[in-house]
């Protein structure tokens, strides 16, 4: 929300700018973010995480923080820590379909099926195009027995996957 209405007074030549936001720390914290999930994708997760929780001190609201955060500790092995960074990422922001898609697969490893389903039910519901949230859940309909919505999942996963 913040990023769009620094465009939308950017592109009217507005100088107006929301109170307590500044475009630098903006910036700063979309680097930041951009930064923190190169390295998570490079499995650097000590070095990632140190850089969060830093950046969480500094911008406590930025949803994608905890998202990183969570998936950090998804990656380590703390499902239950992840599940609380993720909770926070949706409290902030909760269009953060991906934020769904994470804590559903955290649930999913902890056994709870159904909370799982919810968090993929939700996450698709956001967004309709994200063939990793239809993956997922096909695997949770298949360990819950629905073979033929799993299938259903699989499939569109296969023809948003191959869209692209």
């Amino acid at each position: 929300m913040k990023k769009h209405a620094l465009i939308l007074a950017l592109t009217l030549g507005l100088c107006v700018v929301p109170i307590g936001i500044s475009i630098a720390a903006d910036v700063d914290a979309n680097k930041t973010i951009t930064e923190i999930g190169i390295l998570v994708n490079a499995q650097k997760y000590h070095i990632a995480m140190t850089k969060c929780n830093a950046a969480i001190q500094k911008y406590p609201n930025e949803s994608f923080l905890y998202y990183w955060r969570g998936s950090i500790n998804n990656s380590i092995g703390e499902k239950q820590l992840a599940i609380e960074d993720l909770n926070k990422a949706i409290e902030l922001d909760s269009t953060n379909a991906k934020a769904y898609v994470l804590r559903g697969i955290c649930k999913a490893d902890l056994e709870d099926k159904e909370a799982a389903l919810d968090d993929y039910n939700k996450a698709i519901e956001l967004n309709p195009e994200d063939s990793s949230a239809y993956s997922m859940r096909a695997m949770v309909k298949l360990d819950l027995g629905d073979m033929d919505g799993a299938n259903k999942d699989l499939d569109t996963s296969n023809k948003l996957m191959n869209s692209k």
